[in-house]
């Protein structure tokens, strides 16, 4: 199977294509935004016809949330003309696609986890611009296009909620931290292999969630973060979403129901106190 996979210069892009790498019978090669801006449909359907990839795992995204949401039309560029690019581009060529979005498609006003079929709500421009994404992917109809949403991504070598907290306490700069958001943190190299799961297995088209198993706030996720890297003394203050006013709104609950592609697979993607500990081990400089 010939991979092709785009936003490597993303932690999430980057995991996938170290897993695939891995992979017996799996040639996989990656592009950053410098190799191909999505934005760009020329370049796009170019480039993606001269790889002449079996499929296309398309990471590349804007997920700047609060930078959508002050150029709302750079994020629709990005995240959702760029992805009816990578989707056209497909086409064109035959290949598979498995697009990735994000739980920001919801309101994140419900109270039980969301399923791939529950209705879209996006309360920003960064949901509002993924949410064109999977339209986009979904209008052509191809039975070998997937849309895979997942939430809370960290990942070793990125830019993370685990980095920042970690940087800040070493830092000695005084901890707040949201308790009012609720979801699932994701490891980058537990959901590529899902990923290439799903494009591998070929299922039925749609869209599958797929994150690492439980659920906490960011405060809670927080004090497992110190605790795990020995920093269980220092102290973290517990504030709201308002008090951050930050210009786009954040769901208020996150949680996906990932049974879909749980049955897919045969197995869930493991507990995220246990990849929070495997991504810590990875990033030496933590412990």
């Amino acid at each position: 199977m010939k991979v092709l996979i785009t936003g490597i210069g993303g932690q999430l892009g980057r995991a996938v294509l170290q897993v695939a790498s891995s992979l017996g019978g799996c040639e996989a090669c990656g592009l950053d935004h410098d190799a191909l801006a999505v934005e760009d449909r020329d370049a796009v359907l170019a480039r993606i016809s001269s790889v002449a990839p079996d499929v296309v795992i398309h990471c590349a995204a804007w997920t700047d949330v609060d930078g959508c949401e002050r150029d709302p039309m750079r994020a629709d560029r990005i995240n959702g003309q760029g992805t009816a690019h990578v989707a056209e581009a497909c086409m064109e060529c035959g290949a598979g696609l498995v697009s990735i979005s994000t739980d920001f498609v919801f309101s994140g006003d419900a109270d039980r986890p969301y399923h791939s079929d529950s209705s879209t709500g996006p309360a920003s421009a960064y949901g509002r611009s993924k949410l064109a994404g999977e339209q986009a992917v979904q209008s052509h109809g191809d039975p070998r296009f997937w849309v895979l949403r997942t939430s809370w991504v960290f990942g070793p070598g990125g830019r993370n909620f685990p980095r920042a907290i970690l940087d800040a306490a070493r830092g000695g700069k005084p901890l707040r931290v949201v308790d009012d958001q609720v979801g699932s943190p994701t490891m980058t190299l537990d959901l590529a292999r899902a990923i290439l799961d799903l494009a591998s297995a070929e299922p039925d088209p749609g869209i599958y969630h797929g994150t690492n198993e439980g659920s906490c706030s960011w405060y809670q996720f927080a004090r497992e973060i110190l605790d795990l890297a020995g920093m269980r003394e220092l102290p973290i203050s517990r504030i709201s979403s308002a008090d951050l006013d930050r210009p786009a709104h954040r769901p208020a609950y996150s949680i996906l129901d990932c049974s879909r592609l749980s049955s897919l697979r045969g197995q869930s993607l493991p507990d995220y106190h246990d990849a929070l500990r495997r991504y810590l081990a990875i990033e030496q400089d933590f412990n």
